[in-house]
């Protein structure tokens, strides 16, 4: 069953996808300049940041244990930190399809606590009973 989620987890959402597409273009850009090298201690340490928040958002979901982690003290070569944030995309991917409202039924692409507490609440206003009350 399909559990909705508040707003807030779709901004999140919405911010780490941003930076994934972000780090990801970057580390094509390394891979293509030097693609058996080992990433950088800053790539590094900005991917495995990125991959800890994603956890956290996905952490619920089915599968997401198999998110890859980072060992800050093996750095990884780009090709396999390329296919990290590869798979992380393909985690918050099922993430958004998981909570999306695919029938439409509350106004939203997603499902949300909060569309469908505005969608009672505007069936509410629109009921006789709603009208005797005011």
């Amino acid at each position: 069953m399909i559990q909705p989620i508040s707003f807030s987890k779709v901004l999140d959402h919405e911010k780490l996808s941003e930076r994934l597409m972000a780090l990801r273009a970057i580390v094509a850009a390394a891979r293509k300049d030097a693609p058996d090298n080992l990433a950088s201690p800053t790539l590094c340490g900005a991917a495995g940041q990125l991959l800890r928040d994603l956890y956290r958002l996905v952490s619920r979901e089915p599968g997401a244990r198999a998110l890859p982690r980072l060992d800050p003290r093996h750095p990884p070569d780009l090709r396999t930190l390329s296919t990290m944030l590869r798979d992380a995309q393909v985690a918050l991917d099922a993430f958004a399809y998981a909570h999306r409202d695919h029938d439409d039924d509350y106004g939203d692409k997603w499902l949300t606590v909060e569309a469908i507490e505005a969608f009672h609440d505007d069936r509410k206003k629109l009921s006789p009973s709603g009208f005797a009350a005011r």
